[in-house]
């Protein structure tokens, strides 16, 4: 379990980790940041992450590690979720060989099934995130999207300039796990290349019961999506700490 502190000798009160908190869980005090409770804690430690004194703690410890050596291993522990965007869409070049890369992934039989959709440029990620909340308005379907994006905050493509989606016939072996090893690896290629990236839950869940949005993502019948992510250029997000993260929980046979 993660219990955020701070330690106040290091904190300059810069308000990163509050800003950069997705959930609500800190909040700025008379004596600095606190995880105040208001919203529940995810454990993800994006406030360590961006800390520029490293002054936050976890159960009392320092909450980042040392950056590895190694430069594979550091683009995999480097990687954060980030959900605030330049307008500017990144160059597709980036993109098409991001994905032409993840071709490599591993497939169940080698069917590579998966098929990509690219939703490039504001205009239209912004008609993926109005049709999918008119469709929330009609049905009662997370109606917490609604609430948001009310307040300003968009929690269906993170006002990202491009929407990356994975998708395969119903029918093909491995339809989810292949969709989702190709796009992290694609993934991963965009971190190398200094791209931001955020993986997007609740399109694919309204897409899965919204046909227009399904048309309009260019997914045709006896298909479904399989998993999204939003990308873009970092707007003025750094994270200079790599968090810690629990140790694995190996059972050996």
């Amino acid at each position: 379990m993660v219990n955020i502190t701070f330690d106040r000798e290091r904190c300059v009160r810069c308000g990163k980790c509050v800003k950069t908190c997705s959930m609500g869980h800190l909040r700025m005090t008379d004596e600095g940041p606190a995880a105040t409770g208001r919203g529940a804690c995810m454990g993800c430690l994006q406030c360590a992450a961006v800390c520029p004194r490293q002054a936050v703690l976890d159960n009392g410890a320092p909450a980042i590690i040392d950056p590895p050596e190694d430069a594979l291993e550091r683009v995999i522990v480097s990687r954060r979720s980030v959900r605030r965007f330049k307008t500017e869409a990144p160059d597709r070049a980036i993109i098409e060989w991001a994905l032409q890369r993840a071709g490599y992934a591993p497939s169940g039989k080698n069917q590579h099934a998966n098929r990509w959709t690219v939703v490039y440029g504001m205009e239209r990620t912004a008609a993926v995130r109005e049709l999918a909340l008119r469709h929330c308005e009609e049905t009662g379907e997370a109606p917490e999207l609604v609430r948001f994006a009310a307040k300003g905050f968009d929690l269906l493509t993170g006002n990202a300039p491009v929407i990356l989606i994975g998708w395969s016939p119903d029918d093909c072996l491995n339809p989810c796990v292949d969709a989702a090893i190709a796009m992290e690896t694609a993934e991963l290629l965009l971190v190398s290349r200094g791209l931001g990236t955020c993986w997007g839950g609740y399109l694919r869940q309204i897409t899965g019961h919204c046909p227009e949005l399904k048309a309009m993502l260019g997914i045709p019948d006896g298909c479904s999506m399989q998993c999204c992510m939003m990308v873009g250029i970092p707007d003025g997000v750094r994270f200079p700490n790599i968090p810690t993260r629990p140790e694995p929980d190996i059972f050996w046979v």
